[in-house]
């Protein structure tokens, strides 16, 4: 297995768009249902105006996964970069997710000079919340009816990693 990540291109937009399409996808994003490849054009052309930043993991020249970092634009919340992340689901349990979570922290703070990567998730799916857990997330609380999905309000649960826990076993000078 070849695993690559790279930035995101516009011409990435079909295969996102299929892979945001998907059923099982859905179920656990908050992206709306049958997105176009125009969507998504859209949004990767618009990306470095709103301080989002793109990833695809490919798998052999083909697009599995995609993450995209959140920055934010208000001066005093700069430190916090959040996530969205999704993987084909012919493709999940190969540790694609996880490689490209650990890119991300990376990236986040050793780039991007971040304090904290925060995420929130669907209260039901504890296959993803066991996989942050795993990779040092802390959950900090449950947004009651936070999210639609399947024609009603769900929890999600928000967790972060702060850089301190990042960097714990990181050697000091």
């Amino acid at each position: 297995m070849s695993l690559t990540i790279r930035a995101v291109t516009r011409h990435d937009a079909p295969r996102l768009a299929e892979i945001y399409g998907q059923p099982d996808t859905q179920q656990n994003t908050l992206q709306l249902p049958h997105p176009s490849v125009e969507l998504w054009e859209q949004k990767i052309i618009n990306y470095p105006n709103v301080g989002h930043i793109g990833f695809v993991a490919e798998l052999d020249g083909q697009v599995v996964g995609n993450i995209t970092l959140f920055t934010q634009q208000v001066v005093r919340l700069k430190h916090s970069v959040s996530f969205g992340l999704a993987v084909d689901h012919h493709f999940t349990r190969r540790g694609i997710a996880r490689q490209l979570i650990e890119f991300a922290l990376d990236y986040s703070f050793n780039w991007l000079a971040a304090q904290r990567v925060e995420l929130s998730v669907f209260a039901d799916n504890p296959t993803a919340i066991a996989l942050y857990r795993r990779l040092g997330f802390v959950t900090e609380g449950t947004q009651r009816q936070a999210a639609f999905k399947n024609g009603r309000y769900q929890d999600t649960i928000m967790m972060s990693i702060l850089a301190s826990e990042y960097f714990v076993d990181a050697p000091t000078d």
